[in-house]
């Protein structure tokens, strides 16, 4: 008996999980587009409602007006509506009718504007289930698929989110449905099997057409609001990062005007401060339109015959002075004896040159950074041909990364790292706004690769980039 029991609590406590996993909001949603949701599903459930409303009163017309005498007129006793059908299907409209006011009722409350969800819970009881209890006490089923499929179709054509809901509204019914059949109840409208089955399967594949729709809507919006959020707050560093410096010169500059013509002598220190303060600007501003320019025509690469770790060997030396002043340790271990490879020299430059600025710029003083190369064998064809020629075999590529040892990213922000807009590790110290890791990604996508980042906090970052190597390049 105690056995019994505790079944029974445990799949008690897995459906309310799966219920509430349903209904609860995922935990990558902004809140901005959570309050979006909740007032727009406010303001479409009273929609459904009074639709829905107005659907079954056109019907109930319809039906005494048109179709049932229609069907008395055939004298068919199977299709006739004697006395006993006729005051089952009154007793079902005014159930409906009734249950449908007050969902209405409930949907234009205060309380069902504030709690959507369970307004929209409760609206769907009250249309779906009082017409199946109400044939239960008669002992039967109602397979009723005219109300299902219009109900439904409704939902997903004027409350396209909340895609989780739609499929709990939905299921319930159906597994209901499935149970009491199983049960050895049956709907007296449906003589043979296959109706059953064939409407079940327009049901079901309506549901899932309606809970497609719902998803994708959904799923734009809600990328469309991340994408709109992430604009507000590059604007936002943009301009920040742009008035700082040019405030900082005036004042500068006005703390050395004088009330007389005598002439006013600026220290050279404070002048190189100034220009290069000036130069970080301007190279700034050269990068946004570079982004610009590479989200209209896209990146335009020459491809040469390159050895890698030449290539490696005179950025590092490039980087010097900066790895002295931050005491960093650096390892090329890229093999001098790897095949040639057909890239861009400049853009592959900036790659690294990108990578080790970054490494430098987040992590602490006398960090260890590493470069190397390996070659592998992969059916995987690029997204773009470096060459022209139609006897290029393109079947081996080229692995490159740039290690350190340094704090490491957090995995959320790996894989939005080389997104447009994306700032980083830290904001506040970031200047170059996140174009630099997207521009990354933008020439290495040009050379036919891919660009990702394996990293956890405090183990240190690994940058990794894929280039295809030509063979029987002519």
């Amino acid at each position: 008996m105690n056995f019994s029991k505790s079944s029974k609590q445990g799949t008690t406590m897995r459906l309310s999980r799966i219920v509430k996993r349903l209904v609860s909001p995922e935990n990558n949603t902004s809140s901005e587009f959570l309050a979006w949701r909740k007032q727009f599903f406010a303001e479409r459930i009273q929609l459904i409602a009074w639709t829905i409303w107005a659907v079954l009163i056109l019907v109930t017309i319809l039906n005494f007006t048109v179709v049932i005498p229609s069907l008395d007129a055939t004298g068919d006793p199977k299709l006739m509506f004697n006395a006993a059908r006729s005051q089952s299907y009154l007793e079902s409209v005014v159930i409906q009718l009734i249950c449908f006011s007050l969902g209405l009722v409930i949907c234009r409350s205060r309380w069902g504007y504030q709690n959507p969800v369970r307004c929209f819970l409760i609206l769907n009881a009250l249309v779906i289930l009082p017409t199946q209890i109400n044939s239960l006490w008669q002992g039967k089923i109602s397979l009723d698929s005219s109300l299902w499929l219009i109900y439904y179709s409704l939902q997903a054509f004027i409350v396209p989110v909340h895609w989780r809901l739609h499929l709990l509204c939905q299921i319930t019914p159906l597994v209901y449905v499935l149970i009491a059949f199983l049960c050895g109840l049956r709907d007296p409208n449906f003589d043979l099997l296959a109706n059953y089955l064939m409407t079940g399967v327009y049901t079901i594949v309506l549901c899932a057409i309606a809970d497609s729709g719902a998803f994708l809507f959904e799923r734009s919006r809600k990328r469309e609001m991340e994408l709109r959020q992430q604009l507000r707050a590059f604007i936002h560093a943009v301009s920040h990062d742009l008035r700082n410096p040019v405030l900082g010169a005036v004042m500068t500059l006005k703390s050395f005007l004088k009330p007389s013509e005598s002439m006013a002598t600026i220290p050279q220190e404070l002048l190189e401060q100034m220009i290069a303060s000036g130069e970080r600007q301007v190279a700034l501003i050269n990068t946004l339109l570079e982004t610009h320019a590479t989200e209209l025509q896209g990146i335009i690469i020459h491809p040469q015959p390159i050895v890698l770790h030449e290539l490696v060997e005179d950025i590092l030396k490039d980087f010097q002075p900066f790895f002295q002043q931050e005491r960093t340790i650096v390892k090329n271990i890229i093999p001098h004896d790897l095949p040639i490879i057909h890239i861009d020299p400049l853009q592959f430059r900036r790659v690294y040159e990108n990578l080790i600025s970054n490494a430098l710029k987040y992590n602490r003083t006398g960090l260890q950074i590493t470069l190397a190369a390996e070659t592998f064998e992969s059916k995987r064809q690029p997204k773009k041909l470096l060459s022209k020629s139609k006897n290029s075999e393109i079947i081996t590529w080229m692995r490159c990364t740039v290690s350190d040892n340094g704090i490491g990213i957090p995995h959320a922000q790996c894989d939005c790292l080389f997104d447009l807009y994306s700032r980083g590790r830290d904001q506040r110290r970031s200047l170059s706004l996140g174009l630099g890791l997207y521009m990354c990604r933008q020439i290495i996508s040009a050379h036919g690769g891919e660009i990702g980042v394996i990293s956890s906090p405090e183990k240190g970052s690994t940058f990794w980039f894929t280039v295809p190597i030509v063979k029987n390049h002519k």
